[in-house]
């Protein structure tokens, strides 16, 4: 069975990437689909940490505040372990993201936004409903295979 999408951009894929793409085509007022061959968006936590960058792409899109409101904030980041397993004895600790006092002033200056800690179930979550919001056609269960450019 043939399937006809009329769209300006098609996007094979709903994770973060395609999903801020998405968005971003949508918020300019571009028509676009977003094709993933499973049944819904990420199911584990994946990627997790967004960064400086990525935040000020949020806050250019407009959901920087949606974004803060459901993750770890920045000062609750802390520090990363390192172990050998999850119950064995710590090996070492180091602060992280910025958080420690020798690094924090050069992530402020380096960014008005700060960085967060929000699973990518949550983040691809954000993404698709302010995505489909503005205009963006999400197809699940869909797998590509090819297209034929039509043009009128």
């Amino acid at each position: 069975m043939t399937q006809h999408y009329d769209t300006d951009v098609l996007i094979i894929g709903t994770g973060p990437a395609g999903s801020t793409l998405g968005l971003a085509l949508a918020n300019y007022g571009i028509k676009v689909q977003l094709f993933t061959q499973f049944s819904w968006l990420a199911n584990s936590p994946r990627a997790h940490i967004t960064n400086q960058r990525a935040m000020e792409v949020l806050r250019d899109l407009g959901i920087e505040e949606q974004v803060k409101e459901i993750a770890t904030p920045w000062e609750q980041m802390g520090e990363s372990l390192i172990t050998t397993s999850l119950v064995s004895e710590e090996i070492a600790r180091l602060s992280a993201w910025g958080t420690g006092d020798e690094r924090h002033g050069d992530y402020i200056q380096g960014s008005p936004c700060p960085l967060v800690d929000l699973i990518q179930p949550k983040m691809e979550a954000l993404l698709v409903k302010n995505a489909g919001e503005r205009g963006a056609i999400y197809n699940f269960n869909t797998e590509y295979l090819s297209h034929v450019l039509l043009l009128s």
